[in-house]
């Protein structure tokens, strides 16, 4: 049985600064909460109590704070070994936490999602659920009042994370009218934000179908009248499938985006829907048309990755002793032997949320290999936001995380340098849509998103500690 983690956790009481097991966004199988998944939570509320306690707090309240934030990592750090960079100072005074981690990065987050009113998730997965055996619970699911709509995404985002731009996006699964965020919306959601923060924070994504008969026209519809900033994909459409080197399906859409202006393509890789056309996501078409299209930047979303890893056994990273991920690895060895391909880029997304939770280690390697293969500034941050709830977690995890230096000394893998994390950040995405940091920076403090912020932080911020994607109940 799947149940929504931010309504199972109000059931239990625990909502903790970080989710101690695999999150689904209903393209996935929720997996059971690890054994070291379950010694990382228990570690945690052990830490949080004591405290809490010396500090006079609630635990409750103290998970809310900058210090519950630090005595995640020092529980994971416990169980796993040491991957974070974390002080017991942190977790007792906010000053450390403030001297630690001063928020210099400029954070862009490539990958954002809601959905449109009228839902609480994709209604075309509903129509799947037999088929593909995907969540049972789809069929009769009822909205939780305005945690997935566009309100709550702009407080998890940008109020509640150090987030100062993002890309809407989303997935053209089955027909336009059960898209779980149409185009328009997306659009919509893009121009509210920034004509409410009187700055630039957010671009929008376009949404075409290239196997239907009028996606040329379509396409040319969206640049010209919706002004969207680059497209995203989901090759494996079960109403739509196609590969990016397919040069009578894909290629023509590239030469009239390339004459639109439009050179940012993003794609969903990795992470199949169950049935036929599982082959699909697989990342290696990219792989051609980036040969052929030089002019024009692919951005593999998950970095390809094939499927969430599980730990069958305490200590164990899920991963094979060689480091292999599947499609992952295969899309870094194609990059390793081919150093001209300069034009393909490697989105974190989930499977960042997903490794650094369910082993470090599984972390290291992802991080080490894109980085080694494509290099630190051709890596993009993402973060599948809101389905993982605020990105705060996520951005405390990336300026924390190393890669363990066993890795390090056995494969080759470098550290994560500061300018490193920098570029992943956002500089890279910034690069790729033009984006002025330097204008962008100077432009923040005087908008009104800067402004409501801080008051609503002088106030005493309220973070929800909410995750709003899948787990398996029981």
């Amino acid at each position: 049985m799947w149940i929504r983690k931010n309504r199972r956790d109000l059931l239990t009481g625990r909502q903790l600064p970080l989710p101690t097991q695999i999150v689904s966004t209903e393209e996935y199988y929720p997996m059971p909460q690890s054994a070291d998944q379950r010694r990382v939570e228990r570690r945690l509320l052990e830490l949080a109590d004591d405290y809490s306690a010396r500090l006079g707090l609630s635990r409750r309240d103290f998970l809310r704070t900058s210090g519950g934030m630090a005595t995640a990592f020092i529980a994971l750090n416990e169980v796993f070994g040491r991957s974070f960079v974390v002080s017991v100072a942190e977790a007792m005074e906010p000053a450390a936490y403030r001297e630690a981690w001063p928020k210099k990065e400029f954070i862009f987050d490539a990958q954002t999602h809601h959905v449109k009113e009228s839902m609480a998730g994709p209604t075309f997965f509903r129509t799947l659920t037999g088929k593909l055996g995907l969540n049972p619970v789809l069929a009769t699911e009822k909205a939780d009042k305005d945690v997935l709509h566009r309100a709550n995404f702009v407080k998890e985002i940008f109020f509640d994370s150090d987030t100062v731009m993002a890309v809407m996006t989303g997935a053209a699964i089955g027909p336009p009218d059960t898209y779980a965020l149409p185009v328009e919306d997306m659009v919509a959601t893009r121009n509210l934000v920034n004509e409410s923060a009187g700055s630039r924070r957010m671009l929008s994504h376009g949404l075409v179908v290239p196997t239907e008969p009028n996606a040329l026209e379509e396409a040319e519809r969206q640049v010209r009248e919706l002004k969207i900033d680059g497209w995203k994909f989901y090759t494996g459409n079960p109403t739509g499938a196609f590969r990016m080197d397919d040069e009578k399906v894909f290629y023509p859409f590239l030469e009239r985006t390339r004459k639109l202006g439009i050179r940012n393509i993003s794609v969903h890789k990795g992470l199949p829907l169950p049935g036929r056309h599982k082959d699909y996501y697989r990342p290696e078409d990219v792989l051609k048309a980036a040969g052929d299209f030089p002019d024009i930047n692919f951005i593999v979303y998950h970095s390809g990755m094939k499927n969430m890893m599980t730990a069958p056994e305490p200590g164990e990273s899920g991963i094979d002793p060689d480091g292999y991920i599947p499609w992952t690895t295969d899309l870094v060895r194609a990059r390793e032997a081919n150093p001209k391909l300069t034009n393909v880029y490697m989105e974190l997304g989930t499977v960042f949320a997903h490794s650094v939770i369910t082993h470090p280690e599984a972390c290291g390697h992802l991080l080490g290999q894109i980085i080694r293969a494509f290099g630190a500034d051709h890596v993009i941050w993402g973060t599948d936001c809101i389905w993982w709830g605020s990105p705060q977690w996520l951005i405390e995890a990336f300026r924390r995380f190393q890669i363990p230096e066993n890795l390090q000394q056995k494969f080759g893998y470098r550290p994560i340098t500061p300018a490193d994390r920098e570029k992943i950040f956002g500089l890279n995405l910034a690069r790729l849509f033009g984006v002025d940091v330097k204008a962008a920076r100077k432009a923040l403090p005087d908008d009104a998103f800067t402004k409501l912020k801080t008051a609503y932080e002088h106030a005493g911020p309220e973070p929800s500690l909410a995750q709003y994607g899948w787990v398996r109940q029981g």
